[in-house]
This record gives C-alpha cells, structure tokens and sequence, in this order.
C-alpha cells in the first residue's frame, strides 16, 4: 500500500507536495481503512481523489508515479534519459525529488530520489519501524568521481556483492534497480512493490489495459461481459469471432512469435482503426494442432425484437470504451483473479467520458470491499464534483490541486481546513472557492 507520496520541484510543483494515505482521527466511514502492521494505532487510508482545474497539478502527480515505477523497474539504456521533469518557473537547475513510503507485505520502505534528466543526484532506501528507522542503503553523486555509496551490512548478506553491483551502477540508473539486475536479492521485496503492485491507469491507456488482462487472466473476458451488461453500456455479452489469418498484420516480428506459439500460449494484437484514443479491435491467436487460430472481439447488443447484434469494438462509445480500461482494474480488485488484491490503482481522470453514477458506482464498489485487512488501494484524479460526497468518502481521502499566481502548484487536504462538518455540502463550498482548486477566467471577451 502507498503510505506517502511527496514530490519537490517535480513539473508544476515548485516547493513541496504531500499526498498522505494514513488515516487521521476523523470517524467516518473508519471501518473502511486497514490496519498497518506492526504500529499501534495507524491505519491507511483505501481510496484518495485529487480534485482540481485544468493545469492544476493533477497528472503532474500521477506521472511522479509513474516517473518512479519507471525508474525502480526499467534500465533507460547508457545514453537513456530518466522520465524527470524539473519545475520550470524556478529559474534555478535543482534536481527533481521524489520521496515515497509503501508498505510490502509486513515490511515499510521509504524510497527517496533527487534526480535530473540525465542522472541521479541522490538516493536512499530505508526500513521504516514505528521507533528507529534504519538505512539500508544511501547514495550520492560526487562531481567528477564515482558516486559514494555506504550500506547496512546487517541487512545485506554478501557486502562485496553489493559493493560490486554498486560501482557497477550507472549514473542514470537507481540502485534500486540496478541492484535487483545484479542478484542483490535483498532489494527484491521493495523492486516488486513497483514491478508488482503499483499499476498505472492513464488516460489513452485502455486498449492495452484491456487486451493484455484478456490474453493473460483466466476468467476476465466473462467478468468483462458480465460487468458492461450490469453497468448499462447496452452489451449483452462478448464473443470471439473466428476470423482467418489474413485478418491479422502483416508484420514480421508477429509471424515469427506466432510460428514459435506453443499449445499454451496466446498472442494479443491490437489494431488501431482510427487516430486518437478511442477506436481499436483486438484479436487473440492461439495455436491449435500446430496451426494458428485467429480470433476477433465482439460485443453483442440485444435489439428490440430480442434478437442479436454484433458490433465491433471500436463502434461502442467512447465511455464504453474507457470503462472496458477500467475492467482489468475492477477484475483484480473483485478477488475473482485468484489471490486476494493487494495492488495500488492510481488512475488518471477516472471519470473521463463516463457518467457520474456510473463513476460513483465504481468507487462505491471498491471502498465496500475495504477494510482492516484489505490491502488495495484507488487513487485517482477528476474533474467530476459530484464525487465529493462524504458519504462516499472521508474528508483526509480528498484532496486539491492549485495552481498560484505565479505557476506553482500546491496540494491541500480538506482536513485542512477548519469547520467542515460531516454533513457539509462539499461541492458547494468548492465552487464558492473555499478550497481554491477553481478556474480562474479572465475578465475579456467572448470565447465564441
């Protein structure tokens, strides 16, 4: 689970920002947090919304996320550049910093990273206990020399290993990662906290999202079925359609991996049918007697004689289709996929292209499934107001995103803000500009 997040000269936010997933002491809706082992009296939080205008500083923070999951997970390449975007209006070259908390399985990491494009400035990874913390590695750069590592021996069983994988680490590489290439298995447990648990839902992500879960997890295209019949898109059910081989592209790399296809395995390709986000099919390949079958993604519609129609993917509706993105999410967070879900959701623009209701539906489902042994979590940013409902969620779940006067965001809790009772109208005060949050439009002309 995500414990804290705090970002300091990252995109819009030039001064610090911190997003806190720990329970305060407010009493609604408290049988929905969890229990964080091994703390007297500390909960976190399931669900957290970040509300503010366009260019507030929403996705800035999502993408600090996602800047994290690339950089424990993927090594750039020797002429990479890190996905490190620095605040622009500053005036100065400071390297971006990028602190995160988490919790995997008993164990509570503290991952904390200044960084530029090019290369990383400075790192430090802790075992975080309620009484003493300890370090278990720290990291800095020293200018014009190799950086400057020092390590917990105790933690780490062979120190000339990790001396070795240290000095072997590049410049644009985190340790973090880095290490976990070069067998320091002790970094395992934090590197599978983002390669494993942390899962980012962007906003032209749909597609991919929903075609990998369908190739990969057993039992998802009849969950996917059910869930769009039940949440009113007019889809009855979904079906495979055999189509021939000429359906699929004429690309080499794909014909190789098909010819290479095993009884087992099934390939997914998508097509793009027209540019933007929306528009897509997609098409599974199986081999059956040493022969490829092809098949292609159908939704059924019922018409008003109760007979059926097929349509493709890309004629459903853009909220369809963003709700199909969703999907894989829902399935994992439902328990029907195995194993009890103990992933972090962070979605941006959860509401994108969908109703209100239906939006609300989705969070209400997943914070009814929470409590003080759940382990899942759903973070997302909207511009949808209607979702600042205390009786959908807690007042430390919510959150606003501002943008000053001079280009610098800044990300405010509602609990800050004194004489908020729990039966106050939320969306009222909001659009009264208590929270701030809001457009600021200027006086001249018509747009028209």
């Amino acid at each position: 689970m995500l414990l804290d997040l705090t970002v300091g000269n990252w995109m819009s936010y030039g001064n610090d920002a911190q997003l806190s997933m720990l329970g305060s002491l407010e009493r609604q809706h408290k049988e929905t947090l969890a229990k964080l082992p091994g703390w007297r009296s500390k909960y976190v939080l399931p669900v957290a919304a970040i509300y503010g205008g366009n260019a507030s500083g929403k996705t800035a923070l999502f993408k600090a996320l996602a800047a994290l999951k690339t950089m424990a997970t993927v090594d750039v390449g020797v002429d990479g550049v890190l996905p490190v975007d620095t605040f622009r209006l500053g005036g100065d070259e400071r390297p971006a910093s990028l602190d995160i908390t988490f919790l995997v399985g008993a164990n509570v990491y503290r991952l904390y990273v200044e960084a530029t494009p090019t290369a990383v400035v400075y790192e430090s990874l802790e075992l975080v206990r309620e009484k003493a913390s300890i370090v278990l590695y720290e990291r800095e750069a020293v200018e014009g020399g190799p950086d400057s590592y020092s390590f917990d021996e105790d933690f780490f069983g062979d120190s000339g290993h990790v001396a070795y994988a240290a000095q072997s680490t590049r410049a644009n590489r985190l340790f973090l990662e880095s290490g976990v290439a070069q067998n320091v298995l002790e970094l395992r447990e934090a590197h599978g906290w983002f390669s494993h648990t942390l899962e980012l839902v962007g906003v032209g992500s749909q597609a991919w999202s929903f075609a990998k879960a369908a190739g990969t997890q057993e039992g998802f295209l009849d969950f996917a079925g059910d869930a769009l019949s039940r949440l009113d898109t007019g889809i009855s059910r979904l079906v495979a359609e055999p189509v021939g081989p000429e359906a699929l592209p004429k690309d080499a790399a794909l014909q190789r991996s098909i010819s290479e296809l095993d009884d087992d395995g099934v390939i997914t390709v998508l097509l793009d049918v027209e540019a933007g986000d929306y528009g897509f099919e997609m098409l599974t390949v199986r081999s059956v007697a040493g022969h490829p079958e092809v098949q292609r993604l159908r939704t059924v519609h019922v018409g008003s004689d109760g007979s059926e129609h097929i349509f493709s993917l890309g004629m459903e509706s853009s909220g369809t289709q963003r709700l199909m993105g969703l999907l894989p999410m829902l399935f994992d967070q439902s328990g029907m996929g195995g194993a009890a879900c103990s992933k972090v959701y962070v979605v941006d623009e959860l509401d994108r292209c969908m109703h209100t209701m239906l939006t609300m539906r989705l969070v209400s489902d997943f914070v009814s499934g929470c409590g003080p042994d759940t382990r899942k979590q759903l973070m997302f940013t909207t511009h949808d107001l209607l979702l600042m409902d205390q009786s959908l969620m807690r007042r430390d779940e919510m959150y606003v995103a501002q943008r000053g006067a001079d280009g610098c965001s800044e990300l405010v809790g509602l609990p800050e803000f004194k004489g908020i009772r729990f039966d106050k109208d939320l969306v009222r005060s909001y659009l009264d500009g208590r929270f701030g949050g809001i457009p600021m439009f200027g006086e001249a002309g018509s747009l028209g």
